[in-house]
């Protein structure tokens, strides 16, 4: 195991990218768009696990009488994204997550009220029944769930978690979640059914991160091939992949839990949100994600057709991203400085066509790690030009470039408005736009940039969401950003007795960066599902981190 405490982040980070993407020689994200939803969980450890539950359609996940359930079939899916490296350890693209979360699974279930739990029928089951936590937060001793199998016909024991989890924690892996198990000393197996995990030093976020589908179970040993030929205990187990084209999951027969009821999923690359819309109203789709923007008004709730819908917030959130380690993004008065050129409502009405509000903070609207002090800034240009004056560089002075990705339009749109709010105020911006693949080449893995954007999703817990993206060393820190004072922040919450004692250095921590604005946060956008008359289950095929997809409970109507 490692502390990660002579981490290089910008070695680091490269090499993660390289691997997470699989883009060979470029040095996307379970984070980034294309590639990472989130808020953040409210449970705590406790002696043993609690139960799932739920009220419809805030709790758990419902499906129709099994009397009523149709098996068999093949559903077609226009999936928005292209997917990325298929191993999912070192993934790190929502879209990757989108289409493995139906052939893995964690170790520690979540409801979808974000809370963890041992019950097989929650939203994200988890392959635990049961887990002690010792009261000083060091000693963790799960019980594994027994006759589950993985696809290649193993049964599943504690020498695979002991190996997935060692495997994450090693850093030639480039997993994106090895700061999970930074304070872990060891892991060892008691029995067959019975993995202990010993802390070095206590991490109050450990239990809720053994929920995410980067920390998931593998066969030991299988490291060398889950990227080409990946192997879960899921409902469905991996076929084939053309990448950017299509790729195929079938129906695991001996998948431990209920389902599934389709024979397979065929995911069909669309990346054109005209396109993928078109395709589900001629028929070439059974179901698709992210409705284009523009049309969400006329097909979500028309019951003139033969498709049904689903919406909910936040799918993601966005920030306007400024290179902090180069002029004139280093000096905090003219990033604040930028802050107030923005009109965000403007470029959630004009960029998302109103599907979304701003925000201040990337945690959950709900969530009680939430700091709700802090609230977007208004356009102000006289207080811009105020705080242009107080920095150390002259507001005419650079000429910028924003680099955005084509694979988000209402990307493109936000950056034409921000181009324009700049003028406005004495920046001059040119506006490049980039293939997804070259965005992150180029921003994400390289620091070639000064402006720029992206979309986040899948951080609903708050030490990932926190850590990754704005201490010195995160994984997904792109930016630049190093804060003394935030890093202490959030590492004294990590290291927090419960939660209570952690909420106030989550919401300090937000403070600060509102304060330091390493990025500009923009909006949280509404998330979208479309699916013909004959697909059933859509209730069940969102996580409980509003952004990867499951498929093991979805039936169509074969008459």
């Amino acid at each position: 195991m490692t502390d990660n405490t002579d981490f290089d982040p910008t070695d680091v980070d490269r090499r993660r990218f390289l691997k997470a993407t699989g883009l060979a020689g470029a040095g996307g994200m379970t984070a980034i768009a294309g590639c990472a939803g989130g808020g953040d969980g409210t449970e705590e450890p406790t002696d043993t696990a609690g139960g799932g539950g739920g009220d419809g359609d805030g709790g758990e996940t419902t499906t129709a009488d099994p009397g009523e359930i149709q098996e068999g079939g093949t559903l077609v899916w226009g999936h928005s994204e292209v997917t990325q490296n298929l191993d999912i350890h070192q993934t790190a693209t929502a879209s990757t997550g989108r289409f493995l979360n139906s052939v893995y699974d964690a170790l520690v279930g979540l409801t979808r009220d974000l809370e963890l739990s041992t019950d097989p029928d929650v939203a994200s089951p988890g392959l635990a029944t049961d887990w002690e936590v010792s009261d000083d937060l060091m000693t963790y001793t799960f019980t594994l769930r027994e006759g589950v199998t993985f696809h290649d016909g193993t049964e599943l024991t504690a020498e695979d978690v002991k190996y997935s989890f060692d495997r994450i924690a090693d850093p030639e892996t480039g997993a994106i979640m090895q700061f999970v198990f930074g304070s872990t000393d060891s892991v060892e197996v008691e029995d067959d059914y019975t993995v202990v995990v010993n802390q070095s030093e206590r991490y109050q976020p450990f239990l809720r991160q053994l929920a995410f589908s980067g920390t998931s179970i593998v066969p030991a040993d299988s490291g060398d091939t889950i990227g080409d030929e990946p192997v879960g205990t899921g409902p469905f187990e991996f076929v084939m992949r053309q990448q950017g084209n299509r790729a195929e999951l079938e129906a695991f027969d001996d998948y431990w839990g209920e389902g599934p009821y389709l024979d397979t999923v065929e995911e069909r690359t669309v990346t054109d949100p005209d396109s993928r819309l078109t395709g589900i109203q001629e028929g070439s789709y059974d179901v698709i994600n992210d409705i284009p923007l523009d049309d969400i008004n006329d097909v979500v709730g028309n019951e003139g057709d033969d498709i049904k819908t689903r919406t909910w917030s936040p799918l993601s959130w966005a920030f306007l991203n400024m290179n902090n380690n180069e002029p004139p993004f280093d000096d905090p008065d003219f990033r604040k400085a930028v802050d107030f050129c923005i009109d965000k409502q403007a470029l959630v009405d004009g960029a998302l066509f109103g599907n979304g509000e701003p925000t201040a903070s990337p945690s959950f609207p709900a969530s009680a790690f939430r700091n709700e002090d802090i609230s977007p800034r208004g356009q102000d240009f006289d207080r811009a030009a105020e705080l242009f004056e107080q920095s150390q560089y002259d507001v005419g002075e650079f000429d910028l470039t924003f680099k955005v990705t084509t694979n988000y339009p209402w990307h493109v749109d936000a950056a034409t408005l921000m181009q324009q709010f700049f003028q406005q105020a004495g920046l001059n911006v040119e506006i490049q736009q980039l293939q997804w693949s070259d965005w992150l080449s180029q921003v994400f893995a390289n620091g070639d940039f000064t402006l720029s954007m992206v979309n986040f999703f899948t951080f609903w817990e708050p030490a990932y969401l926190y850590t990754s993206l704005w201490t010195s060393d995160g994984s997904f820190n792109f930016r630049g950003y190093a804060s003394d004072e935030y890093d202490q922040a959030v590492a004294d919450a990590a290291q927090a007795s419960g939660r209570e004692e952690a909420i106030p250095l989550y919401q300090e921590a937000q403070s600060i960066i509102h304060e330091d604005v390493p990025d500009v946060m923009l909006w949280f956008r509404d998330g979208t599902l479309a699916a013909k008359d004959h697909v059933h289950g859509m209730d069940t095929m969102l996580s409980p981190n509003n952004s990867e997809l499951g498929f093991g409970r979805v039936w169509m109507d074969q008459g």
